[in-house]
């Protein structure tokens, strides 16, 4: 009886253990919560973002781009990013990539080739990479007109107002572009092309910040999250964004207003303005009229005196004299003084904190935006420029966008020159850039300096190791517990230290290549051993 007890009890401890490492889903959640839940998502919309359409978005950075200060900002972090060759000018480069520098006859055939390609592309690239790369950081995205050939390939871009990104609606399925609408206007008609992203290239940058903004009138399915296939995703307009302009639009018109300010106060001091006083006691009316016209004529001919003094006339060359007659003490001018002169001087501490703002949310030195005369900065001795977290950051983000674009146009002049075609993780090209004078690449050189430096003086350290003749025990305990080395590392090393010479037949330490005795050669390997495999790289 006790054991149907046991084993009955075992039964149950087991469905109940299953049931337990059941895990629930989404499905499991209560049905009412998923009904009210669809009010507690998302943000409020305030005053500081309101959806703003297309138009009215691209129209605000187009107007900022006009600013000088913001033109030159974007400028120079195109060639923080970009570089340029200090000889040819030429900012990208195209070479074999590291997976077709094998010993293979495939992989020699590949690196001939893209050798071969990159003459004709690089050049083309190179000319429009700068205003490319330009526009897309102003605008979120840029574009230029793919032209081929059936047997060249890729034979030019154009980039021009035709291409401006405004006049240009990207259409995405599930992140992927698929095609453009571009707007003709020719002779006040206004028509619609078709583009395919083999007539179009696009230079889309990451979309990091998310810019409110009124949804399309897309007439189908706009749910996206619910399908696994990205077939199964509907095509729809994509949103604006990736433009670096959008976090500062409210300093940019912090900064606009406190220059109009300081502007039109300068101006309005620049005028100088005088009241008078007539004592007209006792005079007839008419004699009044007069009296009045004439004086009012002495001033206007007065101003007239000072502008042809200013166009060099015959003011300069003589004495005007005015003659204002009076009775007694009667008629005598006297002088009120200018109501509208400042009596304070002009404070530009708040222009100065919003340009700092702006500054500092274009990731850019102030002194490099025109304000050179507050700290050294630029190409030469400009620390800010080499050094600056936020000039590597944008500069990355820039490289990303103009490699996948010209990945895809390589790969385009790349299928119909050769009828092949790569996974995106396969290309047997690669793009560098001539950039020493950004952030990233003095990071980089200085991180490999360091590290040569370290390594000579590990390597000088071990072997003067070598050169005392002490055990293994002892070389490993040096180099764990003073140099802080990895337990299997410093054993590893350790046993190369103290590791015997191999010696030759005499007895003698083996100097060079030299090989034991019975060792194979070359010549006594089979001939289709050495032979290189062809799908190798």
């Amino acid at each position: 009886m006790n054991l149907f007890k046991t084993m009955a009890g075992l039964l149950i401890d087991e469905r109940q253990s299953r049931q337990s490492a059941v895990t629930g889903t989404i499905n499991d959640v209560n049905a009412q919560y998923e009904a009210m839940n669809q009010m507690e998502l998302g943000t409020f919309t305030s005053r500081d973002k309101l959806p703003r359409t297309r138009q009215q978005i691209f129209t605000m950075w187009e107007i900022m781009q006009k600013d000088p200060q913001i033109a030159e900002a974007l400028s120079l972090h195109v060639t923080a990013a970009l570089g340029g060759h200090e000889t040819t000018g030429d900012m990208i480069f195209i070479t074999p990539h590291e997976r077709v520098r094998g010993q293979g006859r495939r992989a020699k055939e590949l690196r001939d080739k893209v050798e071969r390609e990159a003459r004709i592309i690089a050049p083309i690239i190179n000319r429009y990479a700068f205003s490319l790369a330009r526009q897309a950081i102003g605008f979120g995205d840029s574009y230029a007109r793919i032209y081929t050939d059936d047997k060249k390939g890729v034979v030019g871009l154009m980039n021009n107002r035709h291409t401006f990104p405004p006049l240009i609606m990207p259409f995405e399925q599930a992140g992927a572009t698929v095609g453009f609408h571009a707007l003709e206007e020719e002779d006040r008609e206004r028509t619609i092309a078709k583009l395919t992203p083999k007539q179009l290239l696009r230079v889309r940058m990451p979309r990091i910040e998310t810019v409110p903004q009124m949804p399309m009138q897309v007439w189908q399915d706009k749910k996206t999250l619910i399908y696994d296939k990205r077939s199964d995703n509907p095509i729809l307009p994509a949103e604006v964004g990736g433009s670096f302009l959008y976090p500062i639009e409210e300093p940019w018109q912090d900064v606009t207003i406190s220059r109009a300010g300081l502007n039109n106060q300068q101006i309005a001091d620049s005028v100088k303005q005088a009241f008078l006083t007539i004592n007209m006691e006792g005079m007839p009316p008419n004699q009044q009229k007069k009296y009045r016209a004439s004086i009012v004529k002495m001033l206007t001919n007065y101003r007239g005196q000072i502008e042809e003094a200013f166009k060099g006339g015959e003011a300069l060359y003589g004495t005007k004299y005015h003659i204002m007659p009076q009775w007694s003490e009667k008629q005598i001018l006297q002088s009120v003084g200018d109501l509208s002169q400042r009596n304070m001087p002009l404070n530009e501490g708040l222009l100065m904190l919003n340009l700092r703002r702006l500054a500092g949310g274009l990731g850019i030195d102030l002194s490099l935006m025109g304000w050179a005369d507050m700290l050294a900065g630029g190409l030469g001795d400009g620390a800010a420029f080499h050094t600056s977290a936020q000039i590597m950051r944008r500069s990355t983000l820039i490289r990303q966008a103009c490699i996948d674009a010209f990945n895809h146009l390589m790969s385009i002049h790349w299928g119909i020159k050769h009828g092949e075609y790569f996974n995106s993780n396969e290309y047997p090209w690669q793009f560098d850039f001539y950039s020493d004078q950004n952030a990233a690449a003095t990071q980089a050189l200085n991180n490999k300096q360091n590290r040569a430096n370290t390594t000579t003086v590990q390597a000088q350290a071990i072997q003067m190791l070598k050169e005392l003749g002490l055990d293994k025990e002892t070389v490993q305990l040096i180099l764990e517990d003073s140099m802080g080395y990895d337990i299997e590392l410093a054993e590893k090393i350790a046993t190369s230290v103290t590791a015997q010479p191999l010696l030759d037949a005499n007895g003698a330490p083996m100097q060079g290549d030299a090989m034991p005795a019975g060792a194979p050669h070359d010549d006594d390997v089979p001939d289709d051993l050495l032979d290189d495999d062809d799908d190798d790289y």
